[in-house]
């Protein structure tokens, strides 16, 4: 009997997008064979008690899985700590991972395509993770490459599988050694070959002193150890969380617009093997090349950017005394 890789979905008090996640995992054939986990995490301010007590009230309801474990949060743990306890337990457990977050809507054939990728890429070296989700979707793309996969160093988390083994070996990084890669060309380089976003992100992480966690984390270990993420050029979710209800995404017109019924329209994907010369960038640099990254580069280059920083720190204070 085939080995079904786990699910772990994060929620927090969106009750209208878990349920259209949960929908659409049940769409798919594996979900009868499938654990999944969801881990909700208790209020950090009292006035979302009331939602998240409907979203646990749901979360209690669901059905069509092989089993349905819930990771029930007394205390707010905060996105990184409640992701950290989730994954361990479920590792404790299982040797694969797929992840969601509950504003991730996927294809019918989203579970299939995982625990395939899992299956095919799990001895080779160069792969960490496999994505559902590409850039490629708000691109043309030409229908002889619609079935393939490409690779790509930027770590997406808009539903994505993974393994145990690889994911022990991402380690903590050092403010001093952050420091000095961002004074590196050639690092910098690969950066910038995936958006000229991250280079300043990682900038303000020394500026308020903190620690590289979770996307961003994995996004440097995949650069520094020149690893990657199996896409498909057919992406096989969406993220419908940026409408600016969530805790971490502000409204984005480009995510609204999608049609997110073209998921159902199943593609046929073929999994090859890591080769360099299949290494595309482009969607990601595309598609994280903004205005605002363009500014705040431009910023960067005349030494005004941890300026423009403390400025926005202090807007936000102002802000919330109004």
């Amino acid at each position: 009997m085939k080995n079904y890789a786990p699910i772990l979905v994060m929620v927090y008090d969106r009750l209208d997008c878990l349920k259209i996640c949960i929908e659409s995992l049940q769409k798919c054939e594996e979900t009868s064979h499938s654990v999944l986990y969801i881990s909700s995490d208790a209020a950090y301010k009292i006035e979302d008690n009331v939602k998240i007590e409907s979203v646990r009230a749901y979360i209690k309801t669901i059905s069509g899985f092989k089993e349905v474990i819930l990771i029930i949060a007394n205390e707010n743990k905060g996105l990184k700590r409640a992701y950290e306890f989730a994954t361990d337990l479920v590792f404790s457990q299982h040797q694969t991972l797929i992840f969601l977050e509950d504003d991730i809507v996927v294809a019918p054939n989203f579970l299939q395509f995982m625990n395939n990728g899992l299956e095919f890429y799990k001895n080779d070296p160069k792969i960490i993770s496999i994505s559902g989700f590409s850039h490629s979707v708000f691109f043309d793309v030409n229908d002889k490459l619609k079935a393939d996969v490409y690779f790509t160093n930027r770590w997406c988390p808009w539903g994505f599988g993974t393994w145990k083994n690889k994911m022990q070996n991402v380690s903590n990084i050092s403010f001093q050694t952050l420091k000095k890669d961002l004074n590196n060309k050639d690092f910098v380089k690969k950066l910038d070959a995936i958006g000229i976003d991250l280079f300043t992100a990682f900038q303000r992480k020394l500026y308020k002193n903190e620690a590289l966690v979770l996307d961003y984390r994995n996004v440097y270990h995949m650069i520094k150890n020149d690893f990657y993420s199996a896409t498909p050029y057919t992406t096989k979710t969406f993220n419908i969380g940026n409408d600016g209800q969530g805790t971490r995404t502000k409204k984005n017109e480009k995510f609204i617009g999608f049609n997110t019924n073209s998921l159902n329209e199943i593609v046929p994907y073929q999994f090859l093997a890591f080769d360099p010369n299949k290494i595309n960038n482009s969607f990601n640099f595309l598609s994280n090349n903004t205005r605002t990254s363009k500014v705040k580069r431009l910023l960067n280059a005349v030494g005004l950017l941890q300026f423009g920083y403390l400025l926005h720190e202090k807007r936000k204070k102002w802000r919330k005394k109004k």
